[in-house]
């Protein structure tokens, strides 16, 4: 069977980014039978390549912010190549199965989809194939969760090879699937499952030797929590030691401590992505991050004293925000000085429990615009009690605030420049 696999282009992102998911669903693929792949952050998907390939099947992955841009190629592909099947999988349409169905999509996989697609490359019936929804005589028809794989080892690496590999500055890497926490604003628990499934070392080790010989000296660990457990970091960072490379990856601050922060700087870490999001404990308590913000600042501390820079990621509008705790996110992050702060709009993305509270607030595209994400595709939540106007008031303070301190410190540019 003829594959064609589609990543549309992200509204506010970078072609820096290697489309990781899709990777792993290409190398699937090509097992059984002949695949190609489009990443739009690369080039736009081109009607005389889509003509001459002629696939049978085409898959389409999608968060939020892309979904919309996903519905645009698929009406195009329906011109294009009339008599193919066109499916969407991510993030998105696993939470909004109906929407894509109901947009014309021919079946839908949900949640984790390499079994799934290799099924459908065998050409089981749809009845058969657990994880997928589809139209049947009008109806929507959702059959069965697929169990998670177990064995994330058992997954084939991924298919490098179809993608032109030397456009991506970056090459993202995961060791791990899946977090214990249930923050309020993220699906990636309910996603991925809350009991984490990792690699072997082993084969952590294999890819990072492939990325190696493929000429990259950048990357960036894609797991939720790359600190998760301790003596498994300890593990990667002494492979990775001696083999050249300068890596970000995202951290809990909670578990970030000195031994760990020595052992990612001696092997080329240069980045960790901290969670701030409110430096309000009260907050942070209504957004079930099971954080202290003493653990926090602490973690920029340690970060500091290894020579480890770091991005705080601070979001406006989650439950109990009020003008106290942004003044207290300010004061803090005039304190810790991270080396970069991106600031976002609480945003309530499928599958979150914010979007299950059914709070709020529209607000002009350009104005959002400005904040980090921009939400794009979700509704932004509005904390219970503040008005539009001061929800305005208290986000415009918080962003020109954070934008003094980012003018003070160093520029994304830097962060990435050690190495070079």
């Amino acid at each position: 069977m003829k594959l064609l696999l589609i990543h549309p282009k992200f509204p506010y992102r970078g072609k820096d980014l290697f489309p990781l998911g899709l990777s792993y669903l290409a190398a699937i693929a090509k097992k059984k039978g002949e695949v190609r792949v489009v990443d739009e952050n690369i080039g736009e998907i081109d009607e005389n390549f889509v003509r001459e390939f002629s696939p049978e099947l085409i898959g389409i992955s999608c968060t939020t912010p892309s979904f919309s841009r996903g519905l645009e190629i698929m009406n195009k592909l329906r011109v294009w190549v009339n008599r193919a099947r066109i499916f969407f999988g991510g993030t998105h349409v696993t939470f909004k199965t109906e929407e894509a169905i109901n947009a014309g999509a021919d079946f839908v996989i949900r949640g984790e989809g390499e079994a799934t697609l290799e099924e459908i490359l065998e050409k089981k019936p749809l009845n058969r194939i657990s994880g997928i929804s589809y139209k049947s005589d009008d109806k929507i028809v959702h059959n069965p969760d697929r169990g998670l794989i177990k064995n994330l080892d058992a997954i084939p690496s991924p298919a490098y090879e179809l993608f032109p590999i030397h456009n991506y500055g970056i090459m993202s890497v995961i060791t791990s699937r899946g977090c214990p926490y249930s923050c309020i604003y993220c699906s990636a628990s309910r996603f991925w499952g809350n009991k984490v499934r990792f690699h072997s070392v082993d084969r952590v080790h294999k890819e990072l030797i492939t990325v190696k010989k493929l000429g990259f000296k950048k990357i960036r660990f894609m797991d939720s929590i790359f600190n998760l457990n301790k003596e498994r970091t300890l593990e990667i960072c002494e492979i990775i030691k001696d083999m050249g490379f300068i890596w970000s990856c995202e951290v809990r601050a909670d578990l970030f401590d000195e031994e760990i922060a020595k052992a990612m700087s001696e092997s080329g870490c240069f980045l960790i992505c901290v969670g701030v999001d409110s430096a309000s404990q009260r907050v942070l308590d209504a957004c079930n991050r099971k954080m202290r913000v003493e653990d926090i600042k602490n973690a920029f501390k340690i970060a500091k004293k290894f020579d480890i820079r770091t991005r705080a990621y601070v979001t406006f509008g989650f439950p109990g925000e009020n003008e106290k705790s942004v003044v207290e996110t300010i004061k803090f992050l005039k304190e810790v000085k991270p080396d970069k702060i991106l600031l976002s709009l609480a945003t309530a993305y499928p599958g979150t429990k914010l979007e299950e509270s059914g709070r709020f607030i529209e607000m002009h595209p350009s104005w959002v615009a400005k904040f980090h994400g921009h939400g794009y595709g979700a509704r932004l939540y509005l904390p219970e009690g503040m008005s539009k106007r001061e929800y305005i008031r208290l986000a415009d303070l918080m962003y020109k605030e954070i934008k003094k301190l980012n003018r003070s410190i160093h520029s994304e540019r830097y962060l990435w420049g050690r190495g070079n």
